[in-house]
């Protein structure tokens, strides 16, 4: 069964906000596009990865994608972990093309295609580092602690893997063939551990313990608030030339109207300034100057009101579920 569900990072997400938000002439452009597209390669990686995870029978595992857990001053940082009652697997997910060869002497992986050569750091050994944080995050709950596994998931089936070990195939594989190395797994580890209750409290101690990356994208590029254009977006043209009239916003640029332009943006803020926002900065962000406007326009999208009178109320951010819902739509 899925215990935490797959959803659009939200780093792609804010990556896809602050180039809607910059001028097409902006210098960091560039960088970020570059940025969007690794993101959007590592993203198809992981979809490949839940595809085949999906072919499991949904009972014999709990699933938890993007998974990301605090350790003491560390993270567990991962793209799927599966729990069964007798073992945990841990998946980090790889989408490579051409070959790729593991380095087992210094550690490293190295990527040849169109005769050009990259070295990345190596996946194996991150997610040996998760499997053993997870082993500590266990152990400080006081959980039985059962057999940790992982696996690297190559998503493209058409990548060549070599290696100067041939230990590589425990921990690599192309996503194709994850089925059949978890069925592996299942016969070498069985011996049931916890009941379905106690696997109960661990799915929500698991959920529970999930903090959401922020992603920053402001800081990490060294853009200032000031470089980011105002207003609401039409989704039809592109054109921030639009003003809220009658219940719909209408564009200047080629007429069209929607009700709904204001929401993305209002995402997009969430996405490059953090999880809380007030009345004032929804009006400076959308150009509005109709502070009843704004507070019915963030009234019905429900967002959850924190603060007083006294120090002010403010909005915070919606679920990570509404970012990836609103992407797919495609209303930008």
């Amino acid at each position: 069964m899925i215990a935490k569900a797959q959803f659009v990072p939200l780093r792609l997400l804010a990556d896809q906000a602050l180039l809607t938000q910059l001028p097409e002439n902006h210098t960091c452009r560039a960088a970020i596009e570059d940025d969007l597209a690794r993101r959007q390669a590592g993203w198809r990686g992981e979809q490949t990865l839940s595809y085949f995870l999906n072919l499991l029978p949904p009972e014999r595992f709990r699933i938890f994608y993007d998974i990301r857990l605090p350790v003491q001053d560390q993270m567990i940082q991962v793209d799927a972990l599966l729990l069964s009652n007798s073992f945990s697997l841990l998946i980090e997910a790889k989408n490579f093309s051409g070959t790729i060869y593991f380095d087992s002497v210094f550690n490293q992986m190295i990527r040849v295609m169109d005769n050009r050569q990259e070295t990345f750091p190596n996946p194996i050994v991150q997610v040996k580092r998760q499997r053993d944080l997870l082993g500590q995050w266990f152990g400080a709950r006081q959980f039985p602690q059962p057999p940790g596994e992982c696996l690297v998931s190559i998503a493209n089936a058409a990548t060549m893997i070599k290696s100067s070990s041939n230990q590589i195939g425990q921990w690599v594989c192309h996503a194709e063939h994850l089925p059949a190395k978890i069925e592996k797994f299942l016969q070498q580890n069985n011996q049931v551990l916890f009941d379905s209750d106690f696997a109960q409290q661990i799915e929500a101690a698991l959920l529970k313990g999930h903090v959401d990356p922020e992603p920053n994208v402001l800081k990490k590029f060294r853009i200032p608030n000031v470089d980011l254009i105002r207003g609401v977006l039409c989704p039809s043209c592109g054109s921030f030339e639009t003003e809220h009239a009658y219940g719909s916003w209408v564009c200047k640029t080629c007429g069209r109207k929607s009700k709904s332009a204001h929401v993305p943006m209002i995402l997009d803020y969430f996405l490059l300034h953090g999880p809380t926002m007030t009345n004032k900065q929804c009006r400076e962000f959308l150009k509005i100057e109709d502070h009843r406007l704004v507070t019915r326009l963030l009234k019905n999208m429900n967002l959850t009101i924190e603060g007083s009178g006294k120090r002010g109320y403010y909005y915070l951010s919606p679920s990570h579920e509404w970012f990836d819902r609103n992407n797919r739509k495609g209303s930008k």
